[in-house]
């Protein structure tokens, strides 16, 4: 396997790694938003911010296991 695509793989692990951990920030943060409400928004809109927690969510394990595959396919490819 050539050193650039390696080096194009390992990018994308640490990228989506991130992608994936800031999701996951967002959603807490929204879901902290939700739990403890200060102004009438949350009230009046509880859908919204629970569908935001919700996908923000999903994004996370989605990046999560485009992190894994690509990684798996790194360890693949140097292993053969």
């Amino acid at each position: 396997m050539g050193e650039k695509r390696v080096k194009q793989l390992e990018a994308k692990i640490a990228d989506y790694k991130q992608y994936g951990f800031i999701l996951l920030s967002l959603s807490i943060f929204l879901f902290i938003g939700l739990v403890i409400p200060t102004e009438n928004t949350v009230v009046m809109m509880p859908g919204i911010f629970i569908g935001g927690v919700f996908m923000t969510l999903a994004f996370s394990v989605f990046f999560h296991r485009l992190a894994m595959r690509a990684q798996r396919q790194l360890y693949e490819d140097n292993h053969n």
